[in-house]
């Protein structure tokens, strides 16, 4: 079984406990995932302690590779990966000979994939990381192409006054839409029915 490594520390103060942990692993807060839990123990007089887990990110990273290799060798695919780190978000472009099957149908299998290993990571740290797999760049052409679709139907809602009701779409892609059109005069944006049949409706707003 694949281990992610992690650090942990307790104490009766967070911040300290925080700085500590910096401190012992020489890294800076930008350069770590950590979860942190409160304990109130004591009856009468209650008192507080603290549990930190810490993992390096590049521990995380090395964890999210090492992960998507077992996987896709047991689907006899040969990939290579990309890595970058950001504050928000870990990016991993997946290069394979065979990105269709990587993919799958609409993205499923590249969405499997990326859930599972998010899964994997919070199960381990306790922790929620926002990781974004791609693989040849079909993420960003996909992200370019709803985009430019919400907002041909957006100018198409102002022109006529109808609303539009798009296909179904996952949750990715329903927030790329409304992102799209947030700041878009003219339209209003809502998600309406049931997964996995949820999809983005644009409608006119009154001037």
């Amino acid at each position: 079984m694949l281990e992610l490594k992690s650090h942990k520390y307790e104490g009766k103060n967070s911040d300290e406990l925080l700085n500590k942990a910096l401190s012992e692993l020489n890294a800076s807060s930008n350069e770590i995932y950590y979860n942190l839990k409160e304990e109130v123990t004591g009856g009468l007089f209650k008192s507080k302690k603290y549990f930190l887990n810490v993992a390096l990110k590049d521990d995380v990273v090395e964890y999210v590779k090492a992960y998507l290799k077992e996987l896709t060798d047991l689907m006899n695919l040969k990939v290579e990966f990309e890595t970058s780190k950001r504050e928000n978000y870990i990016k991993i472009n997946m290069i394979s000979d065979n990105n269709a099957i990587l993919i799958g149908k609409n993205g499923r299998t590249i969405e499997s994939l990326q859930l599972l290993l998010k899964q994997s990571i919070q199960s381990k740290l306790g922790i929620k990381i926002n990781i974004i797999l791609d693989s040849n760049g079909y993420k960003e052409k996909q992200q370019k192409n709803i985009e430019r679709l919400a907002i041909k139907l957006a100018r198409d809602v102002i022109k006529t006054k109808v609303e539009v009701k798009m296909d179904s779409m996952n949750s990715y892609e329903r927030r790329l839409v409304h992102n799209a059109l947030t700041d878009f005069k003219g339209v209003t944006t809502i998600s309406e029915g049931e997964e996995p049949n949820r999809c983005v409706i644009i409608k006119p707003t009154e001037e």
